[in-house]
């Protein structure tokens, strides 16, 4: 009974008022969403959050991709091979939170590397802006499936607010996996709309091709 009310708190404190806040302001930002009020929010299930997982899986997998492109743009090597093999991971079909963290890390830790390359304004090679062209078309296809992410995010965790004590210590380890991307929604997204406006400002100062709608797709974010 203990470990089931341990585990109750902890995703009850996971979807407090400050998180619903940050929810609130990505889905102006994004312009629409639910505008409903969470007491009306639908009480999420293993179905709701296998969509939320795999729309998040969806997103990370394209942003994995663009800055695979972008590493290899500027000779990464290092990063190519874990980017790549992160991508992979996710794309094997059965996804847990710790290689959602995993991903995670590894793209904000190449995100890194690329930011130190970009800041260095180096020249690319034909062959490099057309590497750097196919990631930004990535980094669109990220964008669009974050936008979703934003608006499923909020929905799924205005849902675990209506679930009382007995129910979270019931239902909580199930829905372990949708809690963490509900609550980690935010700051990924934020991390998303500030490396992809940083890649278009370089794409266009190189005077790389950019896809016709990446604009009006990351400022839906």
């Amino acid at each position: 009974m203990i470990r089931k009310t341990l585990i109750a708190l902890a995703i009850a404190t996971a979807f407090t008022a400050p998180a619903q806040a940050q929810f609130g302001k990505l889905k102006d930002l994004a312009g629409g969403g639910n505008t409903a009020s969470s007491s009306s929010a639908n009480v999420p299930d293993e179905a709701a959050q296998e969509a939320l997982v795999r729309r998040f899986v969806s997103s990370q997998s394209h942003s994995l991709q663009a800055q695979t492109s972008f590493a290899k743009a500027f000779g990464l090597a290092e990063q190519v091979q874990l980017l790549e093999a992160e991508r992979l991971a996710l794309s094997s079909g059965s996804v847990n939170v710790d290689q959602m963290k995993k991903s995670v890390s590894v793209s904000e830790n190449a995100q890194a590397a690329i930011d130190e390359r970009v800041a260095a304004k180096p020249e690319l090679s034909a062959e490099s802006k057309q590497h750097y062209a196919e990631g930004l078309v990535s980094l669109v296809a990220s964008a669009a499936e974050g936008q979703k992410l934003s608006g499923e995010s909020s929905n799924f965790a205005n849902g675990m607010k209506n679930l009382g004590a007995t129910q979270l210590a019931t239902v909580g380890r199930k829905l372990a996996a949708g809690a963490w991307v509900a609550k980690e929604s935010p700051g990924y997204l934020k991390g998303l709309y500030s490396s992809s406006k940083a890649a278009l400002t370089f794409a266009k100062a190189s005077k790389i091709k950019v896809p016709g709608n990446a604009e009006s797709m990351l400022d839906s974010l």
